[in-house]
């Protein structure tokens, strides 16, 4: 009588209980899991769509009109990284907000004199 082979799994042979009881069970370990079903859901979306029209504007070379919408779409990640206590997201979004701030003065600088 030949033998069953086990059931090929993707998790390292572990079901999807036995996952849940392992992540419920160490402190250290956490479901990556995006929310839906709260207000930061559509905040990301709407970051990413400000997102991409200001690099479609600056490919156009509509400035300053395309750090506005940078700009926006940058402080919309960065309240949802925030939410998320996501540190890195923090980082990088909140940095790119500064340099994104500080391209857009110059430019109003040097509109103005």
């Amino acid at each position: 009588m030949p033998e069953e082979e086990p059931e090929e799994s993707t998790n390292g042979g572990y079901t999807s209980e036995e996952v849940d009881q392992i992540v419920e069970s160490d402190p250290q370990l956490s479901k990556i899991v995006t929310p839906v079903d709260d207000w930061t859901y559509w905040t990301k979306w709407i970051g990413n769509f400000f997102l991409i029209v200001g690099t479609l504007l600056t490919n156009l070379e509509l400035f300053p009109i395309n750090y506005i919408f940078t700009l926006i779409g940058l402080s919309l990640w960065a309240t949802v990284a925030a939410q998320w206590n996501d540190r890195s997201l923090v980082v990088l979004n909140v940095f790119l907000l500064g340099t994104v701030a500080m391209t857009l003065a110059s430019h109003i600088k040097q509109f103005f004199l």
